[in-house]
């Protein structure tokens, strides 16, 4: 699909994910990804279940509650870490739990016993009595955007060994914008407060096919459009050159240098002017 080499953020990300690794942290800048590789990446076949953590989000997302059907009487409905526990009702399934560090108190001891590992947890519905264990293959992906792992709790790092920090965009979501914003979009990933997330090229991306590149970069990145479209532009050469140097058309001395003229030629276009001055008589 891309000859573009994978970054060894992913790299990382992949090996453990596919071997069987599971409890993983994906920590870093917004927008790299983090949560489609929790959704995605490893063995998803049981299901994917996301959990969005918020300051006033409570146990009922993660474990469930009642809920009124049509006809007035109340149904249990799961969680989505209760969902991930089951999976497919032999395989454990997969709980991505995004912003671990925005759960509040409630929450985040909930997750704590939710993630522990198999032989620990367990979890009894006080409503109907009945008790559940998550199935052989449940696994966890924690995402947070935080920059410093000793500001997340000494618990949660015991549970999840393996953290990894994603620093720039997975090379599949790069090709879904055009090649010339490619390079700028990998090193604004992770630019501090300068940061432009992929989405927001996306979105610049489509705009300027429809328009032109001057208002999709005054809508789109407003007062640091001027800049934006410079440092394109700079892409814009840099491929251009190195499309040409993989071309072969590429001057190159024919002989050593000396005093004087040095002859040079197109390697793969022809021949040297045959009024270009010669040092040499000697072939390459």
């Amino acid at each position: 699909m891309t000859s573009m080499q994978m970054p060894k953020c992913w790299a990382d990300v992949e090996l453990v994910l596919n071997k069987g690794i599971d409890r993983v942290i994906l920590f870093g800048p917004p927008g790299t990804g983090k949560t489609f590789a929790g959704l995605n990446f490893g063995d998803v076949t049981a299901g994917s279940h996301r959990l969005i953590c918020t300051d006033d989000m409570t146990n009922a997302d993660v474990t469930g509650m009642m809920l009124q059907t049509e006809n007035g009487t109340l149904r249990w409905s799961h969680g989505k870490a209760l969902k991930a526990w089951i999976g497919n009702g032999q395989h454990g399934g997969r709980l991505v739990v995004d912003e671990i560090d925005k759960a509040g108190a409630d929450v985040y001891a909930t997750l704590l016993a939710m993630t522990d590992s198999e032989d620990s947890s367990e979890w009894e519905n006080d409503l109907t009595g009945e008790k559940f264990k998550p199935n052989p293959g449940f696994s966890v992906v924690m995402t947070t955007n935080i920059e410093d792992m000793d500001d997340l709790p000494d618990a949660l790092k015991d549970r999840f060994p393996v953290a990894i920090r994603i620093d720039q965009p997975h090379p599949q979501a790069l090709m879904r914008i055009s090649q010339d914003l490619r390079g700028y979009a990998i090193r604004m990933a992770d630019a501090g407060t300068q940061r432009i997330s992929l989405r927001t090229f996306m979105a610049f991306d489509q705009l300027r096919k429809e328009s032109d590149e001057e208002t999709a970069a005054r809508i789109i990145f407003k007062q640091r459009s001027k800049e934006i479209l410079e440092a394109i532009k700079i892409d814009r050469i840099s491929i251009a050159k190195t499309a040409a140097t993989a071309t072969g058309v590429v001057e190159i001395p024919k002989t050593i240098p000396t005093a004087g003229s040095v002859t040079t030629v197109k390697r793969g276009r022809g021949r040297p002017r045959k009024d270009a001055p010669s040092t040499s008589t000697e072939p390459f």
